[in-house]
Formats: structure tokens, C-alpha cells, sequence
């Protein structure tokens, strides 16, 4: 295990998706040796994370936008910055319309479901 605490913030991310993706890893030098994003998934997200040793985060808004930058246009993948401070709080950053179209998705989907089991 890697023992950074930027590394282990990754490790994090990399295992919680590991359940929708059992392939997903930390990208080669977290994203600067020529792999884009600092997480590699097919699980639709482009991830971006970023670990503080401050109590409150700030949101660059220049992170952001080179995040986005590295999505292809054609693809559905959504950019997701990803934050941890000092005490462990983690967020997750993404474009409100992305949010909510995640969120009427689910919620349709979950609507869907409990119709079906009537």
C-alpha cells in the first residue's frame, strides 16, 4: 500500500469503485505521465483527486476546467474532482447539470424498479 496521504486518498477512490469496477487503478503518476485523470475506470467518471492539509478546501476553478479539457467531446464520461481535507472529509465536485441529470437518472431508474415489482 502506498503510504502518501494523497496516495491513500486514491487508494480510497480506486476501492470504493471497485465494486462497479474491478479494474480500476491509480493512473501512472497520478495523471502526469501522459494518462489523463488521476483515477483509471470504465465506470463513466473522469476523476481528478486532490488531498488538502487544510481544514477548508478551496475549489480551483483552473482544476476543474483542465479536467474537463481531458474528456473527449464524444465522451460520457462526467468530470469529477474529488477532496479530502486534513480530517479525512472527502467531497465530490461535479457540474451541477451533471448532478442532476445522475440524480433524475437514479430516481427514475429506482421509480422504474418499484413499478415493476408490483
Amino acid at each position: 500500500m502506498r503510504d502518501k496521504k494523497w496516495q491513500i486518498f486514491e487508494d480510497y477512490l480506486v476501492e470504493r469503485l471497485k465494486e462497479i469496477d474491478p479494474y480500476c487503478r491509480p493512473t501512472i503518476g497520478s495523471g502526469n505521465k501522459g494518462e489523463k485523470t488521476d483515477i483509471k475506470t470504465d465506470c463513466g467518471l473522469g476523476i481528478e483527486a486532490k488531498q488538502r492539509n487544510t481544514k477548508s478546501i478551496t475549489i480551483d476553478n483552473e482544476v476543474f476546467k483542465k479536467l474537463c479539457s481531458e474528456i473527449p467531446l464524444h465522451s460520457d464520461r462526467i468530470p469529477m474532482l474529488a477532496l479530502e481535507n486534513k480530517e479525512g472529509k472527502r467531497w465530490a465536485v461535479l457540474d451541477l447539470d451533471d448532478f442532476l441529470d445522475l440524480y433524475i437518472e437514479l430516481t427514475q431508474y429506482r421509480e422504474r424498479g418499484i413499478e415493476n415489482d408490483r
